[in-house]
């Protein structure tokens, strides 16, 4: 016969302590079972990933610095798995059409993004009615690497260095026109953080329809500066068709180290780079982000990878998983914060 015993004020049989261990030990073996049986498909698929070709979305066209990274990482990516990684290029509205395939695509490992700060960072910033949440609807894997912009001025303009340049433009009676590749671009962006920076005012934006255009106008002497990235402007700075006066990275470039940091020259706390990074869907298995981040880190950390890289002006980061999302996170505040002071949105 089983005893019960009853509390005060209730009807409620108790079990003895006998009966409360058998309880607890059929449930536990039951819990046990239900999280086996829901782990091994992912474990089962995670073991044999991947058993497929694999898709890497880049959403600018072919031949520009996103897309050579998207090559790279493909075939790096593809000798170290031992797969087939192809390149989908879906260009448009600044990168977020390829991104919202990502996001919709299932969490398989098989459709990954190659992201860049104006689909992760700088859009999500400036746009509320985004098809994607930057944070919750992807995995990030790890950052690429990143490159550096430059803050280029017409040669005739009667400065040598970026505290000559600070100094011209508070003492000039008339405002000193930087062009940019487009309201909201990172070329745009990168100038408003950089006028709250050293707190001057007497600048005048005038956005472009491209990168080009910008130069042009900037060697004809229309537009006095700019903040281009430095592998745009390169070969116009060794010509000297423009000067360069400071890069936006905390350290000097490889590929150009006469030029200072915007910090070194004299505005303090003043860094932002265009950086490129490997997304997957949200909820990617942990063991599916390791293998793919593992895999990267070996093919693209290889000396010729690397070279290849830095000798495009991009420099290596190739960070863990959940540094990528840290950062992610503090640069998408950054431009939150950017866009709000100079009342920037799309």
């Amino acid at each position: 016969m089983h005893r019960f015993t009853f509390v005060r004020g209730t009807k409620r049989p108790l079990a003895t302590p006998i009966v409360s261990r058998i309880m607890s030990g059929v449930t536990a073996c039951a819990a046990s079972m239900i999280l086996l049986t829901a782990a091994a498909p992912q474990t089962a698929e995670a073991a044999d990933f991947p058993n497929k070709p694999i898709r890497l979305i880049v959403g600018f066209p072919p031949g520009g610095g996103a897309d050579f990274v998207a090559r790279q990482v493909a075939q790096q990516l593809g000798e170290t798995l031992r797969t087939s990684v192809v390149v989908d290029n879906k260009p448009g509205a600044n990168g977020t059409i390829a991104a919202s395939e990502v996001a919709r695509s299932a969490a398989d490992g098989y459709t990954l993004l190659l992201g860049v700060t104006a689909s992760q960072a700088i859009s999500p910033a400036l746009t509320p009615s985004l098809p994607y949440d930057a944070i919750k609807d992807f995995t990030p894997i790890t950052q690429i690497g990143y490159t550096p912009l430059v803050l280029v001025v017409n040669p005739k303009l009667p400065v040598k260095s970026l505290a000559d340049f600070l100094q011209y433009a508070k003492d000039s009676k008339k405002p000193i026109i930087y062009g940019s590749a487009g309201v909201g671009n990172i070329t745009h962006l990168a100038a408003e953080m950089f006028l709250q920076s050293a707190g001057v005012t007497n600048f005048q934006h005038v956005p472009y329809k491209g990168s080009a255009q910008v130069i042009t106008d900037l060697i004809g002497g229309r537009v006095d500066a700019y903040f281009d990235t430095l592998p745009s402007s390169l070969p116009y700075i060794q010509s000297g068709q423009v000067r360069a006066l400071a890069v936006t990275s905390t350290e000097r470039a490889s590929n150009a180290p006469s030029i200072p940091t915007a910090q070194e020259a004299g505005v303090p706390g003043f860094h932002t780079t265009t950086w490129f990074g490997v997304f997957g869907p949200a909820k990617l298995s942990p063991q599916i982000t390791e293998a793919l981040y593992k895999a990267m880190r070996n093919g693209m950390g290889s000396k010729a990878a690397t070279e290849s890289m830095i000798t495009r002006g991009v420099q290596p980061v190739l960070d863990r998983p959940d540094e990528f999302a840290t950062e992610l996170q503090a640069d998408l505040k950054r431009w939150r914060e950017v866009a709000g002071k100079a009342n920037i949105s799309l």
